[in-house]
């Protein structure tokens, strides 16, 4: 079949046929918005998230938003995907090829002389033999074109790419949906109902933000409806995929087998010559078996036989494909930072249960995944930010579970899933305060506690329960 064959097959709306209804599902991200508002900037913009958290579906959706909404020329949009067989059937197939066909035989324009600007979609873009040096060229040519890539983890669109890309490009990522999006997810596709609105938790005015949470947290009938609705997201965790499945069962295999396990074959050995593939799953079950520990990269490094070195870039390769989390300890020392353990946990909590055929959530655990699922909300908000986030250990062997450097000042966070909290739970982190609170390059102005039913202020902490905590 030839290229522009292809691409007529890929792209059915050149011939005025609507996308097809399954590709668009009936509920959009958050993101969606954010990829909206930057449509039509001039640099690339690169949707960067693990594989089936649905970044294709986004992709669909933004191209019937042009056609609908904006009622831009059918044949001005081009998608393919850069692992598609019919198009890059060996190493030796160029982006430029493709490119080429479109515009000379399908849009029959010269890239040149564009008048009206051309939307290119590339899903999976980094199957593409030196792809950034391709969109480097379109770019700097200042043609009239919007290239929206994706790419299946920050490995495949920062390896090589950095610094041929550097200031041509913006992330927009996409993770496992945080508690608030399942929930009206949940409420769009199980309930049948409206979505329910919980504010944002503004980090810079947390007053405000507790004043309009307690119209919430009075509402017995909403809370009642928000934890149930907690306790299926503790169990199944953020991948939208869950909706279409149900069953925790198959939807357990179907994590192990498509997400994890084809995200470690597939996509991490498509980058890197890795010489014990199977240790990277190995990794994985062990850093579930101990979720949000601390580990000192010697003694993993012992547990698979492994040098330290080696053990270091298995963990990276891991972070990088949105696997796990990997948090340093604070300190003003950077010696300090890097001679101390790590905490690791992994990035969505349906991955841990899946990992661990954990089906049913007793009490006993539900305070550890919850303390991922906190790390998890406050690495995105990091990712999208460009925050650092940290843990804390004091000489004591005493924790703090998060800490977010936003430059302007540092934010303690502590998870106590409980509704009885001592003054004793609170002691590190009012020592952390205190000690950092006089300090103008790394001020501490309050912390929060991430509490099961418990919110209020006390002093400068603020006590937010999860089901409420939506930032």
């Amino acid at each position: 079949m030839s290229i522009k064959s292809s691409l007529f097959l890929i792209n059915p709306w050149w011939d005025n046929v609507k996308i097809n209804e399954q590709f668009l599902l009936g509920r959009k991200r958050n993101e969606f918005s954010d990829i909206i508002g930057r449509i039509d900037n001039k640099r690339i913009l690169s949707i960067i998230g693990p594989r089936r958290v649905g970044k294709s579906t986004l992709i669909y959706q933004i191209i019937n938003y042009l056609l609908e909404e904006k009622h831009v020329d059918n044949k001005r949009i081009l998608f393919f995907s850069g692992d598609d067989p019919s198009l890059f059937f060996d190493e030796n197939d160029k982006l430029s090829d493709v490119l080429d066909v479109y515009f000379n035989e399908i849009l029959e324009e010269n890239i040149t002389k564009l008048k009206e600007k051309i939307y290119i979609f590339i899903d999976e873009i980094h199957f593409i033999k030196n792809w950034q040096n391709y969109l480097k060229t379109y770019f700097d040519r200042k043609y009239n074109v919007k290239f929206i890539i994706t790419g299946s983890s920050s490995i495949h669109l920062f390896k090589d790419a950095n610094e041929s890309l550097l200031g041509r490009i913006e992330n927009i990522y996409v993770l496992p949906l945080t508690f608030n999006q399942f929930m009206n997810f949940y409420m769009t596709y199980i309930s049948k109902s409206e979505d329910i609105e919980i504010p944002k938790v503004d980090l810079s005015n947390l007053d405000k933000s507790i004043k309009k949470l307690e119209e919430i947290y009075y509402n017995q009938d909403l809370k009642l409806k928000i934890t149930k609705i907690l306790k299926k997201y503790i169990l199944v965790g953020g991948y939208p995929e869950y909706f279409e499945v149900k069953d925790i069962e198959v939807w357990q295999k179907q994590l192990s087998e498509g997400i994890i396990t084809r995200g470690i074959y597939k996509d991490i050995l498509t980058i890197y010559n890795i010489k014990s593939p199977e240790i990277l799953k190995k990794m994985l079950y062990y850093i579930a078996s101990n979720n949000s520990q601390t580990f000192a990269y010697s003694s993993i490094a012992t547990t698979f036989g492994i040098d330290t070195v080696t053990t270091m870039t298995y963990l990276g390769y891991l972070k990088q494909a949105f696997l796990i989390n990997v948090l340093e300890n604070y300190s003003n020392n950077i010696a300090k930072v890097i001679r101390t353990n790590k905490k690791i946990n992994i990035l969505d909590n349906g991955i841990q249960n899946s990992l661990l055929k954990q089906r049913t959530i007793d009490d006993n655990i539900t305070g550890h995944i919850v303390k991922s699922m906190v790390d998890f909300d406050f690495r995105l908000l990091c990712e999208k930010e460009n925050y650092k986030q940290f843990y804390y250990r004091n000489h004591n062997k005493e924790e703090i579970d998060i800490i977010i450097d936003r430059k302007i000042d540092i934010i303690p966070i502590e998870v106590k899933y409980t509704n009885q909290i001592e003054n004793a739970d609170l002691k590190v982190i009012s020592e952390f305060i205190e000690k950092h609170s006089g300090n103008s390059i790394n001020q501490v102005k309050f912390g929060i506690i991430i509490t099961k039913d418990i919110l209020k202020k006390e002093g400068n902490l603020y006590f937010i329960p999860y089901w409420l905590f939506n930032i």
